[in-house]
């Protein structure tokens, strides 16, 4: 039983990265695009548990829907966080 704990510990971590990067990505994307930002996350959970299957899918890990949940929760944290980093970035260049 142990091994399944640490097992779950290595994907969560996996999942915690992931999401992320994830969220990262997309956010990126549209600061590039100059596309309008929306304030929340847009990712889904349907998203988030495809995601899990890329680092996953082969294990027979029973909590993927936990990890689904931690990809979803990271990437809408790193969006929250680069949402506040973005405004101070733009308050910022419009005192200059």
């Amino acid at each position: 039983m142990e091994d399944l704990s640490q097992d779950f510990d290595v994907l969560a971590e996996r999942a915690d990265h992931c999401g992320a990067l994830w969220a990262a990505r997309i956010f990126g994307r549209l600061v590039s695009a100059k596309s309008d930002i929306p304030r929340k996350w847009p990712g889904t959970v349907d998203e988030a548990r495809r995601l899990v299957e890329t680092f996953a899918g082969r294990s027979p890990h029973p909590n993927r829907e936990r990890l689904a949940v931690i990809v979803q929760f990271a990437a809408t944290w790193t969006w929250a966080d680069s949402l506040l980093l973005l405004g101070g970035a733009t308050a910022h260049a419009q005192a200059s």
